[in-house]
């Protein structure tokens, strides 16, 4: 029983991030077409939820961090949040934006790479399998059914597009692969935070995008929702990597589409496809099978 429940803590520690994640983009997409501009909607994602675990750290008196920590943290803050986030509202305005959907979702495939590169992985052809049935689920559900194949190949803003599953991807190795010894995932979350902050906040000042909070306002509270379960989203990402590695981390896209699907089925009372339940059932199959596989792969290697 408890090796069942240590098996499935970590899947269910997806499952949370996973919803917390559709949540999330379900309210930038609500509050974005009400009035909040999207450097705005970006500094509050960062400033928000580093206030939340810094007050959360006060009261712990734990917001110190070693110097191998603070660039442990610079690396997670760039490559995890300021970067791929500020380049998808950029390229966002040079290409479609299903097109970006369907490339922000195959970070699993670079994951898998620059796992193996860093020696994060050892080839696995099974996990490699359940890795390409996660990236086909996510793009069946995240593609339309109608879709226009010209994709704008001449675009350069395609190929740089690139950019933004690999930042995702890399920080995900990175976190596993460089974790300092000191420090924990509060402050590494805390810090990282700190970072993309003061990235994204002249940005969003120097262009006047700056969405003020107030409490007669909807977007103010859907926003201050945001903050809170981003500031649970970004621990989560912390404890999920540490206990089942970068690759099955990246999963959490598909959780996340699920969601979506699921909101859509519930709130909005749209029809499920055949051919979604079909790309939901891939993306289970994906789910478990990577834990199974991490956990025979870990096995072999203490043999």
């Amino acid at each position: 029983m408890v090796k069942l429940a240590k098996m499935l803590l970590p899947v269910a520690l997806l499952v949370i991030l996973g919803i917390d994640w559709a949540t999330g983009y379900a309210i930038a997409g609500y509050v974005m077409h009400h009035g909040v501009s999207p450097n705005g909607y970006a500094f509050w994602q960062s400033v928000g939820p580093f206030c939340c675990l810094l007050i959360i750290q006060l009261f712990r008196r734990d917001v110190s961090l070693a110097k191998c920590g603070f660039k442990y943290a610079l690396g997670c803050g760039l490559f995890g949040i300021a970067i791929p986030n500020l380049m998808i509202y950029y390229v966002a305005l040079h290409l479609d934006s299903g097109i970006l959907t369907i490339l922000a979702n195959i970070a699993p495939i670079f994951t898998y790479s620059l796992a193996l590169l860093f020696h994060q992985e050892k080839f696995n052809k099974f996990r490699l399998l359940f890795v390409i049935f996660g990236v086909i689920g996510v793009l069946i559900l995240v593609t339309p059914i109608k879709i226009n194949l010209y994709l704008g190949l001449h675009n350069n803003w395609l190929y740089f597009s690139l950019i933004i599953p690999l930042c995702y991807a890399f920080c995900t190795v990175f976190v596993s692969r460089f974790k300092p010894n000191t420090g924990n995932v509060l402050n590494y979350s805390l810090w990282m935070l700190l970072i993309s902050a003061l990235v994204i906040s002249p940005i969003t000042l120097y262009s006047h995008q700056f969405y003020p909070l107030r409490l007669d306002d909807f977007n103010s509270l859907l926003i201050l929702i945001e903050i809170l379960i981003s500031a649970l989203g970004y621990v989560l990402l912390f404890v999920i990597i540490q206990m089942k590695g970068p690759v099955f981390f990246t999963l959490v896209n598909a959780v996340a589409a699920i969601s979506g699907v699921l909101y859509a089925r519930i709130v909005f009372n749209q029809t499920i496809t055949v051919v979604a339940y079909w790309a939901i059932l891939l993306i289970i199959i994906a789910i478990l099978g990577l834990g199974i596989a991490h956990k025979s792969l870990k096995i072999k290697v203490k043999h």
